[in-house]
């Protein structure tokens, strides 16, 4: 029995394996970008200023937003439509999005919104909630940070209530609860590139333009000079002015400088790394002189294989938030799932199963045409 007994419990532990650790009940987030902002997920967010990751982003949270979706229950047809009412009332656009937050700063938590009618409480909207609000304590466990006196402690947080709060984490491991983040390996690309433009447009301005050559006889005194000078600025900024007979005025352009190439391709190469970093690919996002067809297919293969991760993210959010509505209104029945599909996919493929059940003699209700193509009653008829 006793033998059984160590089966159940974890050996290797914390505690057995930092002594200077067990002192704490919090679990540090490791990444060190953050560790040295403060723990602040501002150094993240203002990346997303950048136009090349943001696009890249948006590329990557489009795969999954624009999918279609379909439940998938056993229990109590009654149950079953309340339950498709009220995923067409949440807002699942923002609600993907907000789920999708993880993949780029590691996790993502959103407050479930509450709404009673009559003896049932069903939720309306899952708001998400920024990360430095929360942490982990030592068991993997999300806890809300404590704040006091404008500032974060870093001590165990308060324990979050039942059914209250979504978690989505972006591949955790035991000592990293807190996620990979995408934008950390975003960082230093965006921060360097934004140093390469400021540079690059500084010497734009610098030998951009032509400059203006004022000659002068050696005769001139100090005040002469300053005044031909004062003339040339003038002309700068007028492009008309007079000259005294004898002056000589020579219009200057700039030389061709190849440095301006160099300052090109270094954004041009951090932006590849950004590609990389959040699509694992460059062509979607750079239409390169090189290339083909077919590299742009596997590109955009590859990018499948990314939506198919993703969207597991926003289901388990998902079947989380109808687990919660199930459990509280109706205890323990058949859990429902959600299931997102490409809606082409989705429409394709049930198209022809029903034109050829309908050829056959089958004949389908109004509510199947709801349920099977995510309808509303008022969207179509049947004769």
């Amino acid at each position: 029995m006793k033998k059984k007994n160590n089966l159940l419990k974890d050996f290797a532990t914390r505690d057995k394996g930092n002594i200077f650790q067990s002192l704490y009940n919090v679990l540090p987030d490791p990444d060190k970008i953050l560790e040295e902002n403060g723990y602040d997920y501002n150094i993240y967010r203002e990346l997303l200023n950048d136009p090349h990751l943001m696009a890249t982003v948006q590329q990557r949270k489009m795969q999954i937003m624009q999918m279609g979706w379909e439940l998938d229950f056993s229990g109590d047809e009654k149950i079953e439509e309340r339950l498709l009412a009220i995923l067409r009332l949440l807002p699942l656009g923002k609600i993907m999005s907000d789920v999708l937050d993880a993949i780029f700063f590691g996790f993502s938590v959103g407050e479930v919104e509450w709404r009673v009618e009559g003896n049932e409480i069903y939720p309306c909207d899952i708001i998400g909630k920024p990360q430095e609000w929360f942490m982990f304590n030592r068991k993997n466990e999300l806890r809300l940070r404590k704040y006091r006196n404008g500032q974060y402690f870093f001590e165990e947080g308060e324990r979050l209530p039942e059914f209250k709060f979504i978690l989505t984490q972006y591949k955790p491991t035991y000592t990293n609860p807190y996620g990979q983040k995408v934008l950390s390996r975003c960082y230093w690309p965006v921060t360097l590139k934004r140093g390469g433009i400021e540079f690059w447009q500084l010497m734009m301005e610098r030998y951009g333009m032509p400059y203006l050559i004022g000659r002068y006889p050696n005769t001139y005194t100090e005040l002469q000079k300053a005044e031909l000078l004062e003339q040339l600025e003038e002309m700068v900024e007028d492009n008309i002015t007079i000259f005294e007979d004898g002056l000589g005025i020579e219009i200057k352009e700039s030389p061709q400088y190849d440095i301006g190439q160099l300052y090109e391709k270094l954004v041009g190469f951090h932006n590849k790394e950004i590609s990389k970093a959040v699509l694992t690919v460059t062509l979607t996002t750079e239409i390169e002189k090189v290339g083909s067809y077919k590299a742009s297919e596997i590109h955009r293969e590859m990018l499948s294989y990314l939506g198919v991760s993703d969207k597991k993210l926003v289901e388990r959010a998902l079947n989380t938030l109808l687990e919660y509505y199930v459990k509280i209104n109706y205890g323990d029945i058949p859990l429902p799932r959600v299931k997102l599909n490409k809606k082409e996919a989705v429409v394709e493929e049930s198209a022809e199963r029903d034109k050829l059940l309908s050829e056959i003699g089958v004949k389908f209700s109004k509510e199947y045409f709801m349920k099977r193509y995510n309808l509303g009653e008022g969207d179509f008829e049947l004769n």
